[in-house]
């Protein structure tokens, strides 16, 4: 007669095998950069580093240099929406930045401004068949996944992340973006809370 296979020895070895699996990717994840692949302080810095990212403000110039100095504030009063130039905002992840034939298509026309130096770069990188190299003001870290089309099609107005950009010159960001100011939004909208919502 066969002698059953003892189930606490059993579960004893599938929960150890697990946690050395986990612990073993987290550390190789975490030294993927150095040579040293058991070196326990990469491991605490990249701890630190998405504990900071999470807990504080993301590091990021107020108002990053951009290659061409767009008044956001000028193209608002003339009411173009915002979506004009950011037109993938209600249909995708990214809200995306204009191309040069976005620019183009207005001001090829626009004969006020045609031999302004700034917009004299737009052709430019249209003769050079190069995209504007846009500079984002609003990044997220990695970890965090955040789509516009769903915040859009939701009736959230820019101004709420970006700020009153009517009133900007130069776009800058205003909102803190870390994961507190995120939660008090979600929380004021009863949107989820869940940590799969934003990362995933």
């Amino acid at each position: 007669m066969r002698e059953k296979p003892n189930i606490n020895a059993q579960k004893v070895l599938a929960i150890f095998s697990f946690t050395l699996f986990v612990l073993t990717g987290i550390i190789y994840a975490a030294n993927k950069d150095s040579e040293k692949l058991g070196d326990i302080r990469k491991v605490k810095e990249k701890e630190f580093d998405f504990w900071k990212a999470v807990f504080r403000e993301i590091p990021f110039p107020e108002k990053p240099p951009q290659p061409i100095k767009f008044p956001h504030n000028k193209h608002i009063a003339l009411g173009i929406d915002c979506k004009f130039c950011h037109y993938y905002a209600e249909k995708s992840k990214y809200a995306g930045v204009p191309s040069v034939s976005t620019c183009l298509g207005c001001h090829r026309y626009v004969a006020s401004v045609m031999n302004s130096p700034e917009v004299q770069k737009i052709f430019k990188y249209a003769e050079e068949g190069k995209p504007i190299p846009w500079v984002k003001v609003h990044d997220l870290p990695d970890f965090v996944r955040f789509t516009h089309k769903i915040h859009v099609n939701r009736g959230i107005d820019c101004k709420e992340c970006h700020g009153d950009v009517a009133q900007m010159d130069t776009a800058q960001r205003v909102a803190p973006l870390t994961m507190g100011w995120c939660l008090d939004c979600h929380r004021k909208k009863n949107a989820s809370t869940e940590c799969f919502a934003c990362h995933y």
